[in-house]
């Protein structure tokens, strides 16, 4: 198996997110991950790419092997380990616990209170009509 995951839970603080889930992905297949708002699409998927755990109060439990490699063994680099298993964001977010005017490249002239998404490649209020 490509991916092959055992039991996964995850957490937000109290909030038990992901609860048991266990999936195996062959080598050369396609995943689509689908379900409504809030299901845990997106925590699964952050916890194939090691990005659950930087948000704090956050942890989970069981087992996510990449190529037979458990992902939390030592010796992982979370940073390698991101090159190799990406993820594909719903809106464009790419430094998401920085603040629009402290991201290297964004404009600091719009207001936040009424600007509320962001280009990922100019950091730029969009246009009128667009999303």
């Amino acid at each position: 198996m490509k991916i092959d995951v055992q039991n996964l839970n995850a957490w937000f603080k109290d909030n038990h997110a992901l609860r048991g889930v266990t999936l195996a992905v062959p080598q050369n297949s396609v995943l689509a991950i689908i379900g409504p708002s809030g299901c845990g699409k997106s925590t699964f998927v952050r916890c194939l790419n090691r990005m659950h755990e930087l948000v704090p109060g956050s942890r989970q439990t069981g087992r996510v092997l990449v190529d037979g490699q458990d992902l939390h063994a030592r010796g992982v680099d979370p940073v390698d380990l991101r090159r190799r298993v990406g993820m594909v964001f719903q809106r464009p977010n790419p430094f998401p616990t920085m603040s629009r005017t402290s991201r290297p490249g964004c404009a600091s002239t719009a207001s936040p209170a009424t600007t509320t998404t962001w280009s990922s490649r100019a950091c730029a209020k969009p246009r009128s009509g667009t999303r």
